[in-house]
């Protein structure tokens, strides 16, 4: 109300500056009434509410932005957190048919060819490596086969070796195995190498094998 009454009163002054006299402009540079006064005050203290009140919607809002940002951060780390938990490979050493690997004068590192899990894709069937995903903790257990000679592999976390399994058959076939639980952070290698002077056997029954799984992450 007190809006409309302001704009009657400036549609009065327009049209009383459209009829100019030296009177009209005497009476134009009268001071305005109290009333108006108080009203354009009033006006002023209202758009200056106004002015702050948008202000801190402002801050609220950019404030929601920031936590919906967090949330959606949050979702996408644990749906990355649930990815990586399916983490497990198994794999033996032939593809397909009989092979012996080795001897050689240093550690060579074995690859295993044929693959039969590689959940989450940590195993590289080309390299022989395992590479962890997240830091957590890791199971592998590995089995080897000796057919009339000295065979051991040694699992390798990065630079360290950490177990040796080891088998002596000087006759017919033999087998050893060997485990570990290993904490790796994310980019650590695991693998398996060959002793040296020593060699590897394996067939299309798949007895030298290789398998790790995720734990669980930390």
């Amino acid at each position: 109300m007190k809006i409309t009454v302001f704009l009657l009163l400036l549609l009065v002054c327009s049209d009383s500056t459209a009829q100019t006299t030296p009177e009209a402009d005497k009476e134009i540079q009268q001071p305005l009434p109290q009333d108006i006064r108080d009203l354009l005050k009033e006006l002023a203290a209202s758009l200056a509410q106004q002015k702050v009140e948008i202000t801190f919607l402002k801050i609220e809002n950019q404030a929601q932005e920031a936590k919906l940002e967090k949330q959606e951060t949050e979702i996408t780390k644990l749906k990355q957190q649930v990815e990586v938990k399916q983490v497990a490979f198994t794999v033996s050493l032939s593809a397909e048919g009989e092979i012996t690997v080795g001897p050689f004068d240093t550690l060579s590192t074995l690859i295993f060819k044929h693959v039969v899990t590689n959940i989450g894709n940590a195993y590289n069937q080309n390299t022989g490596m395992f590479t962890a995903p997240v830091r957590g903790a890791y199971h592998f257990e590995w089995y080897i086969g000796a057919h009339g000679f000295v065979t051991a592999a040694v699992l390798v976390k990065n630079t360290e070796q950490i177990f040796l399994a080891y088998e002596q058959q000087s006759s017919g076939y033999g087998t050893s195995s060997s485990g570990a639980t290993l904490l790796l952070e994310a980019g650590d290698t695991v693998f398996l190498q060959l002793w040296p002077q020593t060699k590897m056997y394996d067939n299309r029954h798949h007895h030298t094998t290789f398998s790790g799984r995720l734990l669980f992450t930390m």
